[in-house]
């Protein structure tokens, strides 16, 4: 194996420079979800050069592919995110996260020959915004494969990571319009029903478990100070750790828009998402195996600073295959996620080594998975048991209400 492990920090060597450079072209190139065509073409050709066989446009997403070598035995996939933020670009270090599941897979994929296995580097756009993977999991792309594996930077160094349950919804209210100074009493004035809403939100959260987070923008609020808004609308992203308290979560904020379109005579639409985001389910002996692999791959940022807890689609996948999804401190400073701040030093020397880091150790863990298939039974029957206890909390997939 130790040779085996030499191959690894060897292949990584070679393509340091290469590896990095792709990974600083997207963070100088940001692009939304969905239109990370520039991101997609950089990592694709590369893969390519390094004989993966590369599908794109999969699961009708037009910036999602995979891309595999190997035919047969154990499937390891590592997941890849691109996509941007708005205005700050990447502040979450999606170039970062992408080609580190790039390093891992063209790193594994060297050691193939006679090791039996197929190495899977899957491109899942959209991370900031619905969800792609949410789309690829009800697209069955996961449907083959045994392990997966993504890694996140951040302030803290965090193994078995836990996330929140989440979901999007938009509450439309129609009302009438009326002139606001001659006859408002002829009016129904939707932006107070938006209004209503959050005030009804801020006296529901006194008793909600502390995990909950309810936040939300009005993005329609009237044409012209003299008319009476006759359409208002508000979007709310509802988080909870569970599943299952989530969808009770969200029957209490319908309710408190349902209250408020009563109380104002306005009639409510509700549209969801459609892709809610599952709680992540860490499985722990993967989790324990790349831990045990970081010293390997030379990590040495152990940061034990307290980051809060947002929501991931990775989630979802770790409801249909055995999922890690580790966080890996790219500084041992206090640096908050989504900032211009957080954006700058993801395009500096030291992320770029933990992103590689990173790779090498997912490499690293998956080579020990394929070369041990007791190791290979105890993800699966753990996996097994966890999907028993989540059974009963998946969330209702619906597209609207």
């Amino acid at each position: 194996m130790m040779n085996d492990f030499q191959v690894i920090h060897d292949l990584v060597a070679e393509e340091k420079a290469k590896l990095i450079n792709i990974a600083r072209e997207i963070h100088h190139r940001p692009e939304l979800g969905g239109k990370e065509f520039f991101a997609v073409e950089l990592i694709t050709a590369y893969l390519e050069k390094h004989n993966f066989s590369v599908k794109r446009g999969i699961g009708g997403l037009e910036t999602a592919f995979i891309a595999s070598r190997g035919e047969e035995g154990y499937h390891i996939a590592f997941c890849s995110e691109y996509d941007a933020l708005p205005a700050i670009g990447h502040g979450c270090g999606h170039n970062l996260i992408g080609i580190a599941g790039v390093t891992a897979g063209i790193a594994l994929a060297a050691c193939l020959g006679q090791l039996a296995g197929r190495i899977s580097v899957i491109g899942t756009p959209n991370e900031e915004g619905e969800g792609g993977k949410v789309d690829l999991v009800r697209a069955g792309i996961f449907a083959d494969v045994d392990a997966a594996m993504m890694f996140h930077p951040g302030c803290s160094t965090r193994i078995d990571v836990q996330s929140l349950a989440c979901t999007d919804y938009n509450f439309i209210f129609h009302g009438r319009s009326a002139h606001a100074s001659c006859e408002p009493w002829e009016g129904r004035n939707a932006l107070d029903a938006v209004i209503l809403t959050f005030n009804a939100i801020n006296a529901l959260r006194q008793h909600l478990k502390e995990d909950v987070r309810i936040h939300g923008i009005i993005t329609e609020g009237g044409l012209a100070v003299n008319i009476v808004p006759e359409r208002a609308a508000a979007q709310f992203c509802i988080r909870a750790k569970d599943n299952l308290y989530l969808e009770t979560v969200v029957e209490k904020v319908k309710k408190c828009a349902r209250g408020a379109a009563l109380t104002t005579g306005t009639e409510l639409e509700i549209k969801s998402s459609g892709h809610p985001y599952d709680a992540m389910t860490s499985n722990q002996t993967m989790a324990a195996v790349f831990s045990g692999s970081l010293d390997e791959a030379g990590y040495s940022i152990k940061s034990e600073l307290e980051e809060g807890l947002g929501s991931i689609d990775m989630g979802n996948v770790s409801r249909v295959v055995p999922s890690i999804h580790p966080v890996l401190a790219i500084t041992d400073k206090w640096l908050p996620g989504h900032t211009p701040e957080f954006t700058a030093f993801c395009d500096t020397e030291q992320a770029y080594e933990v992103m590689l880091a990173a790779g090498r150790a997912m490499a690293i863990t998956g080579l020990k998975i394929l070369q041990d298939p007791v190791l290979q039974q105890k993800i699966k029957e753990e996996f097994t048991a966890q999907k028993k206890k989540n059974k009963a909390s998946f969330k209702k997939d619906v597209s609207s209400d």
